[in-house]
């Protein structure tokens, strides 16, 4: 058990790592800005202030003090969770995190008998949640990416019958598949409720975060503040999308090798790793039994973590 101490501590420093990369860093930063800069354009008397407050009340969880809430990592961090979770709260979210991290800690703590166990068990165990956060937000986005086109076609086709706009959002929460129904079932509920519809639209970029859908909201917008054929626009967007979602499955059929490439360099010392200490244990016990050795597994541990991280970001091409 002590021989696995290094490599338990070494993953939950990379996993802590790897998770608060993910949170941070946000390939599309400058994108958004640009489409918040339009959106908040829209509107010639307090368009501006009007989404910002929306979104800020948006955002807004009671439960967090003050100091945390104004911290640009926690409202990142609160913008994934609405994206995954519309309903969960950030200090559920938190609490889910430091009740995992505890309780693993306490298990390995029991079950070994070693602080420094528990402490890397614990870690490990902290990482867990925002594993899930993660993975349910990429699989959430890229459903609503695939269905977004269907979409709009069905509201171009809802809009040339002669119904209305909030008729179509109706109509489209009602008969779109999951994920994407749920948001424009929102937005529909909110704006019966007596939201304005174009800042129920505004929320709904909040949670779904793309850029395609920021380009259907802004035809909306504009669409109602100039006029205009609504149907129309909605089909070339939807037609723009086709094109962009083909060119991506091209680069990623190109950057495949690539990433398999990049995959089996980092599992290769792992492996050959695993086999000297079967043919040697002598030899490759060293590393594992002694300190020097334990701090190496660390950082190389570390360091394959990072180059996973800058493979990963070398092969993905932003389209």
């Amino acid at each position: 058990m002590t021989a696995l101490l290094p490599i338990i501590i070494a993953a939950a420093v990379g996993l802590l790592v790897w998770g608060l990369i993910a949170v941070v860093v946000n390939p599309e930063r400058a994108q958004k800005r640009h489409l918040s800069k339009r959106l908040s354009a829209e509107g010639r008397s307090g368009g501006a202030s009007a989404l910002k407050q929306h979104i800020s009340l948006t955002l807004e969880d009671p439960a967090l003090p003050a100091v945390l809430a104004k911290m640009v990592l926690v409202r990142k961090l609160q913008r994934h969770v609405i994206q995954a979770y519309p309903d969960l709260a950030l200090s559920r979210f938190l609490l889910f995190v430091v009740g995992a991290g505890t309780v693993g800690g306490l298990i390995a703590g029991g079950a070994t008998g070693s602080m420094l166990m528990a402490f890397g068990i614990g870690g490990v165990m902290t990482y867990v949640p925002f594993f899930v956060l993660n993975s349910k937000r990429a699989k959430k986005q890229r459903l609503i990416a695939e269905q977004l086109p269907e979409a709009l076609d069905f509201l171009s086709r809802v809009l040339r019958a002669g119904h209305s706009l909030t008729t179509g959002l109706q109509m489209m929460g009602e008969e779109l598949p999951e994920p994407l129904c749920m948001e424009f079932r929102r937005c529909y509920d909110q704006h019966s409720l007596g939201m304005p519809l174009e800042d129920a639209l505004k929320d709904a970029i909040t949670r779904v975060e793309s850029t395609d859908f920021a380009f259907f909201v802004t035809a909306v917008l504009i669409q109602r503040s100039t006029g205009g054929d609504l149907s129309e626009v909605l089909g070339n967007i939807s037609n723009m999308i086709r094109g962009r979602v083909r060119l991506q499955s091209h680069v990623k059929s190109k950057t495949a090798e690539g990433r398999f490439t990049g995959y089996i360099l980092v599992a290769f010392p792992a492996v050959m790793f695993v086999i000297s200490f079967y043919m040697s244990p002598e030899h490759a016990g060293k590393l594992m039994y002694t300190w020097p050795g334990q701090k190496m597994l660390m950082l190389a541990f570390s360091m394959q973590v990072l180059g996973l991280w800058s493979i990963k970001k070398i092969t993905t091409v932003r389209v």
